[in-house]
């Protein structure tokens, strides 16, 4: 709605998971490094942590396409909500392995141990990519430990990445005793915000910055440095600013905007007949 009056090729603040949209900070760039050393050294486990919205789903499918160039197979499986029996059924479907939806629990196990077994003779490594373990159901956590225990131990072919925000107490002992690696993505300085910022108005075909300093320190204090509440108030901000036809986006566009977002009007700005117009 708005790329037009700002010049823009396409919406730089939209929350898709882009890989063209990936921003490399340091943080991400030592996440994919780390990533890395244990699909390159074949560990068993490591753990990708963080805020929620500071972007591990999206490293995750970065890590998926780099391993595209490797000889490692790669699945990425989504746990949300999903107890033992699905969370079997989802593996053995990724792998390809055939499973009908009458297929019961055990021979899901079957069909997994044999899958493995194969892969050691033939030296094959399976790399799989478990998100959101933290709203997965509390039978999941056995079952990922005894996943990890399937198959030769001394010449492992599985290698698991679990991602999630916070564990109970009972659950992050257990994952702190399966884990190689931890792996966390922490919340974005101000620096890193204003040249995460930059980067996507660049991406979009913005040569110009459109915030002012108040502004990028106005979004850094809101959003406390996680990407996806940053790319909220971006996306407004410049809603707003294309509906009052200003030039820049300044601190007093970003307040207001924030308001919004939270539901508490503030005087009428006209960025509320804006976002119902879209």
């Amino acid at each position: 709605m708005y790329c037009d009056f700002w010049n823009l090729t396409q919406a730089p603040f939209n929350q898709r998971l882009d890989l063209e949209f990936f921003f490399e900070s340091e943080l991400h760039e030592e996440a994919l490094a780390r990533l890395l050393f244990i699909a390159d050294e074949q560990k068993k486990c490591g753990i990708l942590s963080g805020p929620a919205g500071t972007g591990k789903t999206l490293t995750l499918k970065v890590f998926q396409q780099l391993l595209k160039r490797t000889p490692h197979q790669c699945e990425i499986i989504d746990l949300i909500g999903l107890g033992e029996e699905e969370l079997l059924w989802q593996v053995c479907a990724s792998l390809r392995l055939g499973p009908s939806f009458e297929t019961k629990l055990p021979q899901l196990w079957r069909q997994l141990t044999d899958y493995l077994t194969g892969l050691q003779l033939t030296q094959g490594r399976q790399i799989l990519l478990l998100d959101h373990v933290d709203q997965a159901r509390t039978e999941c956590i056995p079952a990922i430990e005894r996943l990890l225990h399937t198959g030769n131990q001394q010449f492992p072919s599985l290698s698991l990445v679990l991602s999630l925000d916070k564990l109970n107490v009972s659950q992050a002992e257990t994952l702190a005793r399966l884990s190689d690696l931890s792996i966390e993505l922490d919340r974005f300085e101000q620096e890193t915000t204003e040249d995460y910022i930059t980067s996507r108005l660049n991406w979009s075909g913005c040569q110009t910055s459109l915030f002012s300093d108040a502004a990028y320190q106005e979004i850094q204090s809101v959003s406390q440095g996680i990407p996806e509440k940053i790319n909220q108030i971006c996306d407004l901000a410049l809603l707003a600013g294309f509906e009052q036809n200003l030039s820049t986006i300044d601190a007093d566009v970003v307040n207001r905007v924030c308001h919004e977002i939270r539901g508490t009007s503030v005087s009428r700005n006209r960025i509320s007949e804006a976002i119902q117009r879209v």
